[in-house]
């Protein structure tokens, strides 16, 4: 299943939505996946390069 990294709601068939791969240096890197058309961000952090140390 195919999740929206600014909504977090998944990717029906049939919707039209951008991928782009991020590579990682200590192992497999990751693909996400944004519906084209401007969705509502979710206001919770997805990841944890979004939280500050």
């Amino acid at each position: 299943m195919k999740i929206c990294a600014r909504c977090n709601m998944p990717l029906r068939d049939g919707d039209d939505f951008d991928s782009d791969y991020i590579p990682s240096a200590s192992g497999a890197g990751i693909t996400i996946y944004r519906h084209r058309q401007p969705c509502k961000r979710t206001d919770a952090p997805t990841t944890q390069a979004d939280l500050r140390h």
